[in-house]
């Protein structure tokens, strides 16, 4: 017997319906990326205090440290420099390696050795 839409326990009659809108597509990859989002861990005071005085530490005596950056997505970043200025009204610090600096605001930093 030949296979048609009609066929009982076919499933020809819905298969033109298989494709899928871009719009879908773009809704179904933002939810599996949003799936992998990881939180951010809360600091109690004591860890900002420590933070803030190892970074005070790294500027006052030019010493190189290497701070521990959140990423929402994949495994957290690790930069090492010296700090070289704070910006308290943007909150954030600048850390330089080798002529080179980046801004680095305060709210990433989750650690600091």
């Amino acid at each position: 017997m030949k296979e048609n839409k009609l066929t009982p326990g076919s499933n020809m009659m819905w298969e033109a319906s298989r494709m899928i809108l871009p719009e879908h597509k773009e809704l179904m990859n933002y939810y599996q990326k949003e799936r992998n989002r990881k939180t951010k861990p809360e600091l109690v005071e004591e860890e900002v205090n420590i933070i803030s005085q190892q970074l005070s530490e790294s500027k006052l005596s030019e010493s190189q440290i290497t701070v521990e950056l959140f990423r929402a997505f994949g495994q957290n970043a690790f930069k090492t420099g010296t700090v070289t200025k704070f910006d308290t009204q943007l909150k954030q610090i600048k850390l330089e390696h080798e002529h080179e600096y980046e801004w680095i605001k305060f709210g990433d930093i989750v650690g600091v050795s």
